[in-house]
């Protein structure tokens, strides 16, 4: 049985490196930012899939972020399966990735069929990230949300069901039913996308060393990384699955500065704070920094919706997420200091790091520095691939 070991001594292997791809118009531009990210030798490339942003509107003006003058809105998001398939087609090597889509939104059936044509577009290189999903992308359009974990899980049964059947499928479950229903599209060169799942509980965790094929969490601490690699390997083998076939990715929040002090201005900025309002922190983390969760129950992924949120309750939830929770909570500093946390979480198991680039919210003048430095981090690794 795995032992859920924090550390080994020497990185088994390089990390492969994922970038965000463009979220917003004009579509010929993100095609071209896929070509550029396959052009500099990043290894993936991933688009989140919302309705809904997680900067509230009442924040987003020129007197609070430069952002506001290029961009009318915090909601303007491409559909990520879409924009995996105009990319996959438009490039060589590359992965294409969504990090990450739920099934309470997109029935399984649908879902099977949209994962499988993006992977023929792609030729095979697309990954399916899936999560429980989002209070503020579900309910403000009228969808129920309840009970969105077990609805995944059932869900990927579905998935799994209609990717591997040569005929008509039946199925009986708590949330979905399918009688006599068929897929007939084929897996691209018979192969299924690989499945990646944003899991951080136990039951989530438990799911994907049953059921996936990547683990995508987002920032959690090199230890805790270890000891949750742990479980999922743990699940896996319980269900008689080889667990090195899971690949322990993380999708990493990253604050690039040159120095101490820049960095201490990003972390203290309204709209960086406010990008981890909907993202589930433990108690620990709040508590080390003398905070606490700005929202009953203690995740904004089950209450928050920006669209609802006054400046006044911005600037509520903003203070709560103190300058030392964003630092808990990103890879921050110079390359070579992230370059340097990435290796701690290459040893705790980690073998791919999708780099999420929050810089310009913190600083729109930033933007061209922080993805320079994002090249460099790329760079600073590159020697660990080599020796491996």
């Amino acid at each position: 049985m795995s032992n859920g070991c924090l550390f080994d001594s020497v990185p088994p292997m390089h990390v492969t490196m994922g970038v965000p791809g463009r979220i917003m118009p004009p579509a010929s531009k993100a095609i071209e930012l896929a070509q550029r990210a396959e052009s500099e030798g990043f290894d993936s490339i991933w688009w989140p899939c919302h309705l809904m942003g997680w900067i509230p509107d009442s924040v987003w003006t020129p007197e609070m972020t430069g952002l506001a003058e290029f961009q009318r809105n915090p909601h303007m998001y491409f559909d990520p399966l879409t924009m995996m398939g105009a990319a996959g087609a438009s490039t060589e090597k590359i992965r294409v990735g969504v990090c990450v889509t739920d099934t309470i939104r997109r029935h399984p059936a649908m879902l099977a069929q949209n994962a499988l044509t993006v992977d023929h577009l792609a030729g095979g290189r697309s990954i399916l990230g899936l999560g429980s999903g989002e209070r503020m992308n579900v309910a403000p359009y009228g969808i129920e949300w309840s009970k969105p974990v077990g609805r995944l899980e059932e869900a990927l049964v579905v998935i799994r069901k209609l990717w591997e059947a040569e005929g008509p499928v039946d199925f009986e479950g708590q949330f979905f039913k399918l009688e006599s229903a068929v897929l007939g599209l084929e897996p691209y060169e018979g192969t299924p996308p690989p499945v990646w799942l944003a899991a951080h509980g136990p039951r989530m965790l438990d799911i994907c060393g049953r059921l996936a094929d990547g683990w995508l969490p987002t920032n959690i601490s090199p230890e805790d990384y270890g000891q949750k690699l742990g479980v999922i390997r743990e699940s896996a083998e319980r269900a008689d699955r080889d667990p090195d076939a899971i690949t322990p990715s993380m999708l990493a929040y990253v604050l690039c500065a040159p120095d101490e002090e820049t960095l201490a201005r990003l972390c203290d900025q309204t709209l960086v704070r406010l990008l981890f309002a909907a993202v589930g922190l433990s108690p620990e983390t709040w508590a080390k920094h003398g905070s606490s969760s700005p929202f009953e129950g203690g995740s904004g992924f089950h209450s928050y919706v920006p669209t609802e949120v006054s400046l006044a309750e911005a600037q509520r939830v903003a203070s709560h997420i103190v300058p030392g929770v964003v630092r808990d909570a990103t890879l921050h500093g110079t390359p070579q200091q992230i370059a340097d946390r990435i290796l701690d979480y290459q040893r705790a198991g980690l073998r791919d790091v999708v780099l999420w680039n929050i810089t310009p919210f913190g600083d729109p003048s930033m933007s061209a520095y922080s993805f320079k430095a994002m090249q460099e981090v790329k760079e600073l690794l590159a020697p660990a691939s080599t020796a491996a």
